[in-house]
């Protein structure tokens, strides 16, 4: 079985349809500049993926013909926004298992940053008030993406969001999300002690991580008043810790079943079961060795001897009690890779590790997601690496590979300052991928 033909809608951005729990949003974005033949679907089929790409300096590479077949007989169809560090020119992009682009949508001006399904629709979250070194943001607005381009909900701007996480609940009426809350040093705030002693600090960010209802935050959890004192000091003590962002949240998932929700933090790196009733954090996973860390069995020696995480991104519950985790490999610890493990009476047992076929570490971003329930086929967003997105077996074997050209970025001037003089974070092709239903860019 092979995905259908590529199709790009090209089409003035309207006001779409929002989540009956969102208020009336504003279009943003901007008309794509092209031929006539390629402004309606029909038109659009008999353009070639390359040509489709070009504009985004994206390149698309099969590994494994074979296994690319499999893959795109799952059914399963990824999502990006590409590319993530843009200047401007930014598009949607529905791509198929094996990465052939299904359905383009330009969305220049959008800054989309985090990715996700509601409702049958695709969600995202902006970058709005970005940072001066693009690594947070204060003011993001939740929105949708279709064919006609994207929607957001200006009202949700003042809820001093960042761009890293968005997960709605399942009745559609709210959402997950992280706020990064300026906090002032004084006495009491054991973050700001471990600043250095000749650089100390006026203030710290907290991780807050906030359940939103009818436009109001009806639940928030801060990490500074939760956390053990000594997940930081373990954290300070490693080559990424950044003593004024001392937390980084950069994902949020909900376990409503479980009464629980669970948080990527890249600056401790570790994750953290968190109990939605107390605020308790049930258990942690990664370098933190605070009471509540996760003992962990790795029998067949996956892991190998470098420490468990770094700069971690993505962490995702499988169901039951199975997780799945983007290891950056960030400040040179080794490859990128993903990372599956179970848990059970307060121990971690690591059921499989893909690495990064090329060998190298990721500085930032970056996520892991099964293609298909049995999880033969993962799609891996390496973050800000050249490696880009690809779709592996669960073995380990690339199957196709989808990348950001550098080179190509920079003269078409498509990058942020921060990115464009930084090759690694400039190759970043999206912040995540996302798997999700087919069909969601539809009109």
């Amino acid at each position: 079985m092979r995905a259908p033909e590529p199709c790009r809608r090209v089409a003035e951005p309207r006001a779409g349809r929002l989540n009956q729990g969102m208020r009336r949003p504003q279009a943003i974005g901007m008309v794509l500049a092209c031929a006539a033949a390629l402004t309606a679907c029909s038109q659009a089929r008999s353009v070639p993926a390359e040509e489709l790409l070009a504009p985004y300096a994206l390149e698309r590479e099969t590994v494994d013909g074979e296994l690319a077949q499999q893959a795109a007989a799952t059914g399963a169809s990824i999502y990006i926004a590409a590319p993530m560090l843009t200047s401007g020119t930014q598009a949607v992009i529905e791509l198929s298992g094996d990465l052939e682009p299904l359905t383009l949508v330009d969305v220049s001006g959008a800054s989309v940053g985090a990715l996700t399904e509601t409702a049958g629709e695709l969600a995202f979250i902006d970058r709005s008030c970005i940072s001066d070194n693009g690594g947070y943001t204060f003011c993001s607005r939740t929105g949708v993406v279709t064919t006609d381009g994207a929607t957001v909900d200006e009202a949700t701007g003042e809820l001093d969001l960042d761009s890293h996480a968005l997960a709605y609940d399942a009745d559609g009426q709210g959402f997950w999300g992280v706020r990064y809350a300026s906090t002032p040093c004084d006495d009491s705030v054991h973050a700001c002690t471990l600043a250095p002693e000749d650089e100390p600090l006026d203030f710290v960010y907290d991780c807050h991580v906030v359940h939103v209802r009818d436009g109001e935050a009806v639940w928030e959890w801060s990490a500074l008043e939760h956390t053990d004192p000594s997940l930081l000091d373990t954290a300070a003590t490693t080559e990424i810790y950044n003593a004024v962002d001392p937390f980084h949240c950069n994902s949020v998932q909900p376990d409503e079943d479980a009464g629980a929700v669970y948080v990527s933090m890249r600056h401790p790196s570790s994750v953290l079961a968190v109990d939605i009733g107390s605020g308790d954090v049930r258990w942690t996973f990664g370098v933190d060795r605070s009471p509540a860390a996760l003992a962990v069995d790795d029998p067949d020696g996956l892991l190998g001897e470098r420490q468990v995480l770094s700069g971690n991104h993505d962490f995702r519950w499988l169901g039951g009690t199975r997780y799945s985790v983007f290891d950056n490999g960030s400040g040179g610890v080794g490859p990128a890779r993903a990372i599956v493990f179970s848990v059970a009476d307060g121990t971690a047992t690591i059921e499989n590790v893909i690495e990064d076929p090329a060998g190298v570490s990721s500085r930032c971003t970056g996520s892991a997601r099964p293609l298909d329930e049995d999880e033969a086929f993962w799609v891996i967003d390496w973050g800000c690496s050249a490696s880009g997105v690809s779709v592996m077996t669960a073995e380990g074997v690339p199957v196709a590979h989808l990348s950001l050209d550098y080179e190509r970025a920079v003269e078409m001037d498509l990058l942020m300052d921060t990115a464009a003089d930084q090759p690694d974070v400039g190759s970043t092709v999206t912040y995540h991928a996302l798997v999700a239903a087919p069909g969601l860019l539809a009109p």
